[in-house]
């Protein structure tokens, strides 16, 4: 570890241990600059990233904008149907040629018109046929690695990325089973936290909490926070199955169960962590997963996106099963939110010293741990 002074040491090496006898990181692994420096290229310019729904781009010209660690990014469906990723910036001088969502037959640049063909190309440039050694031809948006499973949409910086089933291996095998290319989204939710991104991942993977801060909502309905959790390689963290209700006002379930989760418990729960920013969770009337995006090294921007059978979103009960959740949804996140900013707040105070790790923490640590290999490895 080198990071003038951050470690090594024994702050360090305390949460490294075994939970038991583990302390938490350091407050500089959330509050320090140069860490996010550090993630952006050892992590967030190399690894692969859930990015949407393949049903959000349903047709021919379709597009979806948004920024990744400061880079502006692009999806679209082109004329064959395929889903690509571009680098949302014209080759001229770099303006974004998009933004939001919708669809378009072309993209064109509002500064100086440069306009692009659904496939990236260049189609027209005003003004330079007497630009020497210019040609419009040759000339595209760069293009980035894009691939699809199980109905999510996933993209990297990465030219030369580990191959997706390779990342997706444990992920697929314990979650394939779901066919979530069958089931159809119904909710999309965002927010803004002023707080590390990583603070995010670690409090949904955090069941030490849930009696304590959710014991008025989701703690109703939990019989145990003692889990045990199934930890592999990368950070990867996984809660095959435990007992809660649905995330719904009584605990029941308010919506037709996903086909794969017929013969489950009504009250069966999974849960997963996929680093570096995949919070994972299936229910048997819906799946939800969400994704934590550094904007500043103590500001983060949180996605979520919740899933139900077909039957569920194109029926009449759609508009009150979906209003019910995110009326639950919003409690839950509301306390969970005050929470990761307060620990903001404590990561970059100089008295902070972090406190002892709980076995319940166990998830966590395992996260934790493979921040800091990440951030201070070799590279």
């Amino acid at each position: 570890m080198s990071l003038d002074g951050a470690g090594p040491g024994a702050e360090w090496d305390a949460v490294l241990r075994d939970v038991t006898q583990a302390n938490h990181a350091p407050g500089v692994l959330y509050s320090d600059p140069r860490v996010l420096e550090l993630e952006t290229g050892r992590i967030f310019h190399r690894d692969w990233f859930c990015v949407a729904r393949a049903e959000e781009l349903p047709e021919i010209g379709d597009y979806l904008a948004f920024r990744l660690v400061g880079e502006a990014l692009l999806l679209c469906r082109d004329r064959n149907g395929r889903v690509r990723a571009y680098a949302n910036r014209c080759r001229h001088r770099g303006v974004e040629i998009a933004t939001g969502k919708g669809r378009a037959s072309q993209f064109v640049c509002p500064y100086h018109g440069w306009t692009y063909d659904l496939d990236g190309r260049l189609k027209g440039a005003g003004y330079m046929s007497d630009s020497l050694g210019f040609d419009r031809h040759e000339c595209r948006l760069p293009e980035l690695k894009v691939g699809e499973w199980g109905g999510w949409i996933f993209a990297t910086l990465n030219p030369q990325p580990e191959p997706l089933e390779e990342y997706l291996e444990v992920f697929a095998a314990k979650f394939g089973y779901l066919e979530m290319q069958n089931l159809k989204l119904g909710l999309r939710v965002e927010a803004t936290l002023k707080c590390n991104w990583k603070l995010m991942v670690e409090n949904f993977v955090d069941f030490y909490h849930v009696n304590v801060l959710h014991r008025d909502t989701i703690a109703r309905f939990m019989q145990t926070v003692d889990l045990t959790y199934d930890l592999r390689r990368n950070g990867q963290v996984y809660v095959d199955e435990y007992d809660t209700g649905t995330l719904s006002k009584t605990g029941d379930l308010t919506a037709k169960r996903i086909p794969a989760l017929e013969g489950k418990s009504a009250r069966f729960s999974q849960a997963a962590v996929l680093p570096p920013n995949i919070n994972f969770f299936v229910r048997p009337d819906y799946v939800s997963l969400y994704t934590s995006w550094p904007l500043t090294v103590g500001s983060m921007r949180m996605t979520g996106l919740v899933l139900w059978s077909r039957e569920t979103i194109d029926g009449p009960d759609r508009d009150r099963v979906v209003a019910e959740f995110k009326l639950m949804l919003d409690k839950v996140l509301a306390e969970d939110f005050s929470m990761v900013e307060s620990l903001q707040g404590a990561a970059g105070s100089r008295g902070f010293s972090p406190g002892r790790m709980s076995r319940l923490e166990r998830g966590v640590q395992h996260f934790v741990k493979h921040s800091i290999a990440r951030v201070f490895g070799a590279g």
